[in-house]
C-alpha cells in the first residue's frame, strides 16, 4: 500500500532478542538500542532512509511469536500489520532458532505480504554446529532467504537487494481439504472489507481472542450474524477441535521444514559462555557471581569515576569558574553565572564534570553485562525469592529491566496478564527500584561514605520493596496468571565496540534529554534564592526536613531537583556529600530518600499509560508519602543505633 506520502513501507518482525534492531540501525543509520536478552524494543521505532535510492519508511516492532496473539505486545504489532499494512516484511529469524520462528513465518505466507527472511546470527549457528541451507529454504519459502551477522554488518548490502525482489512467497502450509474449504469460504465473506482475508479467517477459526475486535471495526453490523454462522457450520462440519487441528498441522510443517533445511553437528560441544550461563542462574553459585558483578560496578562508578571527575574538575571546571570570578565584579550576574545556583557551576559543569563521568563508567559496566545475556539468567535465580511478592518470571523481567530505565521497564508490564501482577510490579518500580542514572550516582554517592553505607542503603531499599510486595499480595485478589517460561539468550562474549557504541549513544542521550534541564533547574533556584521564596519554602519544609528526617535545610533543593531530573538532585547532593554537609547517616537517608520521592516526567507518563490516570495519581500520592515516612523512619532508626 505504501505510507501516505508515497514511500515504500518496510516493517521488521521477529521473535524477540533476534537482531531486529540491530537490523532496523543497519538499514537507516539510526542508532537503535539493542541488547542480549528479550523485550529490548518496547514500542515500534520508525526512521526514514533511502536504500538503493528509494526513500523507505522502515519500522522496527516489538517482539512476535506468531500472529495468534498471546499477549498485548503482540497485539500491538498485528494492529499495527493490520492498520498500515506494510509494503514489505523483513521477518529477522536467529539462526540458532530457526524452528522457533518458522511458526511466524507460516503466519507470515498467509498474509500475503512480499517479504524477505534474514537468517541472522550466522556465525555463531557455525559455532554451535547447526548448518543451515538458505537456498532450500528460499525455494521451498518461495521467498528472498538472506544470511547475516547484524553485530557486524555483514549481509547487510545483500539484504538491501533483496527487498527490491521481494515477493509473495509460495510455501504456505495446505491445511486438509475441510479446513482449506472453510478458511476460502470464509475469507471470501471477509474481502473487501477486512485486511489479510485469508489469516483472518483462519484466526476466526482458531478463535483468537482479539480478532473479532478487528473484524467488527470493519464489517456492517448487519453482515455479523452470517459471518458467525459461516464460522459455527465450519466447525460443525469439521466435527472435531478445528483449531487444535490447524495447530497441529502447522506443528507438522514446522518440523518438516526444519528437518529439510537445518544440519547439526552430532558432537555438542558446551562452550565456557554456556557454562557461566548455568552458573549464574544457579542457586548457589549464581549468587556470588551477581556479587562479583555488583563489585566491578561499585569500584568502576567509585574509582574511575571519580579519578575522571577530579581530573575535569581540576582542568575544566575549576579554571572556567575560577577566571569568570576574577573577572567579574560581584554582582547578580556573577552569581547568576558561578554563583552556589550559577548555570555554570550547579548547572553546566554539575552535569559534565559531575554526573556525566559516573553515567558514562556506569553505562560501560551496564552495556557490557545486557550483551553478555546475563540478565535474563538473574531473572531465573531471582524467580524463587519474587513469588513471594505475587509476580511471575515476566514481571521480574520488567524489575529488572528497570534498573536501565524505569519508564521503559514500566512499559513493558504491558505483557503480564493480571492487574494484580501489573500493580505490584508497577507500584514496585516506582517506589524502590532506582533507574540506571539514579543507581549509578547513588553508588557515587555512597563510595564516598564507604562501603558499609552502600550496602545498609541499598538493604534498606530492598526490604522496603519486599514489605510493600508482600502486603500487595496479601491485601490484593488473587487471580489467575499465565505460566510463564523464561526466553535464555546465548551467553555471549561482548563486541567491545557494540558495547562503546552503546555506551556513547547512552551518554549522548543524556546529553541531550537532561543537559537543559540542568541549566533551567539551576535558573528556577537561582530565581527562588534571589526572590527569597527558596528561604520560605525551607523555613516552611523545616519541620519535615530537618525535624522528622534530621537533613539540613538544603535537602530542600535537592527535592526541587528530583521534580525536575533525579540525576541533577543526585548531582546537588554528591556536591553537599564532598563539601561535608552531610553526615553518614544523613547521606542514607537523603539516598533512600530521593530513590522513592517522584518518578522523572517519563516515568509517570508510562505509569498513566498501562495503569491509567487517576491510578498513576493515587500510586505516585503514596509513593511520595511513603518515602517521607520511610527517610524519617530510617532517621530516627540511625540516630538510636548511634546513640546506643
Amino acid at each position: 500500500m505504501g505510507s501516505a506520502t508515497g514511500k515504500q513501507t518496510i516493517a521488521i518482525v521477529g521473535l524477540p532478542n533476534t537482531g531486529k534492531s540491530e537490523i532496523f540501525g543497519r538499514l537507516t543509520g539510526v542508532y537503535s538500542l539493542a541488547a542480549n536478552y528479550p523485550r529490548t524494543t518496547v514500542e515500534e521505532k520508525r526512521a526514514t532512509c533511502r536504500i538503493d535510492g528509494r526513500l523507505v519508511d522502515v519500522i522496527d516492532t516489538p517482539g512476535l511469536h506468531c500472529l495468534y496473539i498471546h499477549s498485548e505486545e503482540e497485539l500491538a504489532v498485528r494492529n499495527l500489520l493490520y492498520a498500515e499494512r506494510p509494503d514489505v516484511l523483513i521477518q529477522c529469524i536467529d539462526a540458532n532458532h530457526l524452528k522457533q520462528s518458522l511458526a511466524l513465518t507460516a503466519d507470515l505466507l498467509e498474509l500475503g505480504i512480499p517479504f524477505v527472511v534474514c537468517l541472522n546470527a550466522m556465525d555463531e549457528a557455525a559455532r554451535n554446529g547447526t548448518w543451515i541451507d538458505s537456498e532450500t529454504l528460499e525455494r521451498q519459502l518461495g521467498v528472498p532467504v538472506v544470511e547475516t551477522i547484524a553485530t557486524d554488518g555483514c549481509g547487510i548490502p545483500d539484504l538491501k537487494q533483496a527487498l527490491a525482489n521481494a515477493r509473495k512467497g509460495t510455501g504456505r502450509k495446505r491445511y486438509d481439504d475441510i479446513t482449506e474449504r472453510s478458511v476460502a469460504d470464509i475469507a471470501r465473506a471477509l474481502e473487501g472489507n477486512v485486511e489479510y482475508p485469508w489469516k483472518t479467517s483462519a484466526l476466526l477459526l482458531l478463535d483468537d481472542p482479539f480478532i473479532w475486535a478487528t473484524v467488527k471495526e470493519r464489517i456492517a453490523a448487519e453482515n455479523l450474524p452470517l459471518l458467525e454462522e459461516k464460522i459455527k457450520a465450519a466447525r460443525q462440519d469439521f466435527g472435531g477441535n478445528m483449531a487444535r487441528s490447524i495447530l497441529d498441522q502447522r506443528g507438522r510443517w514446522v518440523d518438516e521444514m526444519t528437518g529439510s533445511v537445518v544440519r547439526k553437528r552430532r558432537l555438542q560441544l558446551g562452550s565456557s559462555a554456556e557454562r557461566f550461563a548455568h552458573l549464574s542462574r544457579h542457586p548457589v553459585y549464581g549468587i556470588p557471581i551477581f556479587a562479583a558483578f555488583l563489585a566491578v560496578t561499585f569500584f568502576m562508578v567509585v574509582h574511575v569515576a571519580g579519578f575522571l571527575q577530579a581530573k575535569l574538575h581540576a582542568y575544566v571546571a575549576a579554571p572556567v569558574t575560577d577566571y569568570l570570578s576574577n573577572l567579574l565584579p560581584t554582582s547578580l550576574w556573577k552569581d547568576f553565572l558561578v554563583g552556589h545556583y550559577g548555570i555554570l557551576t550547579l548547572g553546566l559543569f554539575n552535569a559534565l564534570c559531575t554526573v556525566l563521568p559516573i553515567l558514562g563508567t556506569f553505562f560501560l559496566a551496564m552495556s557490557f553485562f545486557e550483551d553478555t545475556g546475563y540478565i535474563p539468567n538473574l531473572c531465573v535465580l531471582s524467580r524463587r525469592v519474587f513469588a513471594q511478592l505475587g509476580l511471575s518470571g515476566k514481571s521480574i523481567m520488567s524489575l529488572i529491566l528497570a534498573f536501565g530505565c524505569r519508564a521503559m521497564a514500566t512499559l513493558t508490564t504491558r505483557g503480564l496478564t493480571t492487574f494484580k501482577e501489573k500493580f505490584i510490579a508497577n507500584c514496585l518500580i516506582a517506589f524502590t527500584i532506582p533507574c540506571g542514572a539514579q543507581l549509578a550516582l547513588q553508588i557515587g554517592i555512597l563510595g564516598r561514605v564507604g562501603v558499609f553505607a552502600f550496602l545498609f542503603t541499598f538493604g534498606t531499599m530492598i526490604l522496603s520493596l519486599f514489605i510493600v510486595g508482600m502486603a500487595l499480595n496479601k491485601v490484593m485478589r488473587d487471580e489467575e496468571a499465565e505460566d510463564y517460561i523464561q526466553e535464555l539468550p546465548p551467553a555471549r562474549v561482548p563486541n567491545p565496540r557494540a558495547v562503546l557504541r552503546k555506551t556513547v549513544h547512552r551518554m549522548l542521550w543524556f546529553l541531550k534529554e537532561a543537559l537543559p534541564l540542568f541549566l533551567l533547574a539551576a535558573a528556577v533556584l537561582f530565581v527562588l534564592e534571589t526572590s527569597g521564596v527558596l528561604s520560605s519554602m525551607k523555613a516552611l519544609l523545616k519541620p519535615i526536613a530537618v525535624d522528622w528526617m534530621g537533613l539540613p535545610p538544603d535537602i530542600v533543593d535537592v527535592l526541587i531537583l528530583c521534580l525536575a531530573r533525579h540525576e541533577a538532585a543526585a548531582g546537588l547532593l554528591l556536591s553537599l556529600v564532598d563539601s561535608g554537609g552531610l553526615t553518614v547517616a544523613q547521606t542514607i537517608v537523603s539516598v533512600v530518600l530521593i530513590t522513592m520521592f517522584v518518578p522523572c516526567f517519563a516515568h509517570i507518563a508510562a505509569i498513566a499509560r498501562q495503569m491509567g490516570l487517576k491510578t498513576a495519581c493515587l500510586m505516585i500520592s503514596c509513593t511520595m508519602t511513603s518515602a517521607l515516612v520511610v527517610a524519617g523512619v530510617l532517621h530516627h532508626l540511625l540516630a538510636a543505633a548511634v546513640g546506643g
